[in-house]
């Protein structure tokens, strides 16, 4: 991996441990992968940099010290090993919308077997699906080295997207038949 990387390296102070959990989840939103504590890695991207510069911000303000280094080369070996944890981080949160997606599938099949076609539990359902779909969304725009991980995630919401049409088909057929 020869592109440049963007390296956020910082401290912040150990108390109140709430500002560390806040930079740590920003960290973790934008993909960031921990070199050693307090050094941070990402592909350098326009996205990237803004988003290393607002936590850069957010630890100075929390009394901290950020340095953003743009254009920092890695050796290949190193670069490799830091893509391998991007992408194992990735095929973690895919593998677990795949899970929420299978538990959605479930949902919908429950409540189908039951004839249970409220248009509040198609409401619901929804909600569900599109809560997933943003987080989703979110994982995508992290996945700054596609390897296909995604695939599996992919088909099970378009399979969500599939039942909850048939759902809301037998529930607009069910109330026009009332």
């Amino acid at each position: 991996m020869n592109s440049p990387w963007l390296l956020l390296i910082y401290t912040v102070p150990a108390e109140p441990t709430r500002k560390r959990a806040y930079v740590w989840r920003e960290i973790k939103k934008v993909g960031g992968v921990y070199v050693r504590d307090g050094v941070c890695a990402l592909p350098e991207r326009p996205e990237t940099v803004a988003a290393a510069q607002t936590i850069a911000a957010k630890i100075q303000e929390f009394e901290g010290q950020a340095t953003v280094v743009r254009g920092a080369s890695l050796e290949p070996s190193r670069a490799e090993a830091i893509v391998a944890q991007f992408n194992t981080a990735r095929s973690d949160e895919y593998a677990e919308i795949a899970r929420e997606a299978e538990r959605l599938l479930q949902h919908v099949a429950r409540e189908t077997e039951h004839r249970d076609f409220s248009f509040a539990e198609l409401e619901e359902l929804e909600e569900d699906l599109a809560k997933v779909k943003r987080w989703m969304s979110q994982i995508q725009s992290r996945d700054y080295f596609p390897n296909g991980s995604g695939n599996q995630a992919e088909k099970l919401l378009t399979r969500c997207d599939e039942a909850l049409a048939e759902f809301l088909e037998a529930a607009a057929a069910r109330d026009s038949s009332v």
